[in-house]
């Protein structure tokens, strides 16, 4: 089984684990073994994608998103409501400035869907 395989593995395993409820010594346990499993796998370098892989699975189980909203400047508050349109309770909402962009926004869904309409994008498109 190649690495990738794995860390899809561990993070369908610890989504698994971690969205029953526990105590939070029962999570302190839960985390330190997994930690060592990774040590002992050498796959410790993975645990952020790990993280990442289980975190949209959870979200994904539970009918929720991860939206990222990117710009080139801080998003103003008429902005953020308008964006907010495009987002359900319980979606996780970050907010992220690139001025690479220019002007515009990218918006990215689970790190898989993107809408973007920066310049960055239409001059690509351009040239």
């Amino acid at each position: 089984m190649n690495k990738q395989n794995k860390a899809k593995l561990y993070a369908k395993a610890l989504a698994e684990v971690v969205s029953k409820k526990m105590s939070p010594a029962e999570e302190k346990k839960i985390t330190d073994n997994f930690l060592k499993i990774l040590i002992k796998t050498e796959q410790e370098g993975k645990a952020e994608d790990i993280l990442n892989l289980a975190e949209d699975l959870i979200l994904q189980k539970q009918g929720k998103r991860k939206i990222t909203f990117e710009t080139a400047r801080k998003i103003t508050a008429n902005q953020k409501k308008l964006l907010e349109s495009f987002t359900n309770k319980g979606d996780i909402v970050k907010e992220k400035i690139n001025p690479e962009l220019i002007a515009g926004i990218k918006i990215i869904i689970n790190d898989s869907q993107q809408f973007d309409t920066s310049m960055q994008s239409k001059l690509s498109k351009l040239f």
